[in-house]
């Protein structure tokens, strides 16, 4: 007979154990890249501007003073580690909110694991200029331009800029110890993009969902260490 609140002598079972550094992984992730779309996420949280695209890259240390790490005053902050929730937010910027959403079993030994990252934009600053010219962005995209070089997508709306970094940047992400971030609809039924509807309407933007699967098997508390 078991002891009381004994685990099961029969089958280890998923502890969960690399769950709680998965929203810190995806922010070090984005410090730490220095792909083009990690610079226009970069540049679209610190530059409330029009020509934000157009402004010069954020240094490591400007990136980490975005970031929301220790409980304190909020305003200069742009990445959160939990929803979008506060209704006294007044800040005419852009942030983004990153937290582990649902969690799906399998069986005892597998989950999935939904990772949701909310890019919320302020009604006042959702146009910018665009980053189509060559000249001036050798990484442009050549379909923001036609054959002759003329500009055809001269403005952009911020939120749909700051959707595309977050997919093209996470989207098939390994997170060293833990697994690949997944938007995959057959991965996870969730695996998809909303546009929510908050109660602070004057915000908008997008609610992503990612899927990752995590194990980490274990017949005690104790994970083997």
């Amino acid at each position: 007979m078991n002891e009381p609140y004994s685990y099961s002598p029969f089958n280890s079972f998923n502890r969960f154990e690399n769950l709680d550094g998965i929203e810190t992984k995806i922010v070090n992730h984005l410090i730490s890249s220095d792909s083009k779309h990690a610079k226009m996420f970069w540049k679209l949280l610190k530059y409330n501007d029009i020509y934000a695209l157009s402004q010069p890259e954020l240094t490591k240390a400007e990136k980490l003073e975005l970031v929301y790490n220790d409980n304190g005053e909020m305003t200069s902050k742009r990445v959160f580690f939990q929803p979008f929730v506060n209704d006294a937010w007044q800040e005419q910027c852009c942030s983004v909110y990153i937290f582990v959403s649902d969690i799906f079993p399998f069986d005892q030994g597998r989950a999935n694991i939904d990772v949701t990252v909310e890019t919320v934009v302020h009604t006042k600053i959702c146009a910018i200029a665009g980053d189509g010219d060559p000249i001036l962005n050798p990484e442009a995209n050549p379909n923001d331009s036609d054959e002759q070089g003329n500009i055809i997508v001269a403005y952009k709306n911020r939120a749909t800029v700051l959707l595309k970094c977050i997919l093209a940047e996470l989207n098939g992400l390994f997170l060293d110890g833990i697994g690949y971030l997944q938007f995959n609809h057959r991965n996870g039924l969730k695996g998809q993009v909303q546009m929510p509807m908050w109660i602070n309407h004057s915000y908008y933007g997008h609610a992503t969902t990612f899927t990752m699967a995590l194990s980490g098997i274990s017949d005690s508390s104790k994970i083997g260490y």
